[in-house]
């Protein structure tokens, strides 16, 4: 049995246009991620220790933010540094890609009310 292409992580680069409250819109890119990525996300959010339930947000910017290659737009360490504002419109991009809501997240769809990190 070969399961059909659609239960994998789609190679297709989506081409977003991320907007900050400045106004200024930003073309970016963004890739699927597979399932194992939200998985880590939604443990981290979980997480006893507030260091690793404040990153669990910038962790996942940084794997789904890409370069109209695929490759990676964004280190860890510069999705730490991001402004809360950045943070939230770059995320808000990750799962609409991801076609993720409500539930598929854990038990919230914005993971800021649990983090309290301003997020």
């Amino acid at each position: 049995m070969s399961l059909d292409k659609s239960f994998f992580v789609s190679p297709e680069i989506h081409a977003r246009e991320v907007e900050l409250p400045d106004g200024s819109k930003h073309q970016l890119h963004f890739r699927q991620l597979p399932a194992v990525d939200f998985r880590k996300f939604s443990l981290s959010e979980r997480s006893d220790d507030a260091e690793v339930r404040a990153n669990s947000i910038a962790d996942l910017i940084a794997s789904g933010l890409c370069n109209e290659d695929g490759s990676p737009a964004i280190t860890r360490a510069q999705a730490l540094k991001l402004t809360a504002p950045a943070a939230n419109a770059l995320f808000s991009h990750v799962v609409e890609v991801n076609k993720l809501q409500g539930g598929a997240l854990g038990n919230e769809s914005r993971p800021e009310a649990k983090t309290g990190s301003g997020m």
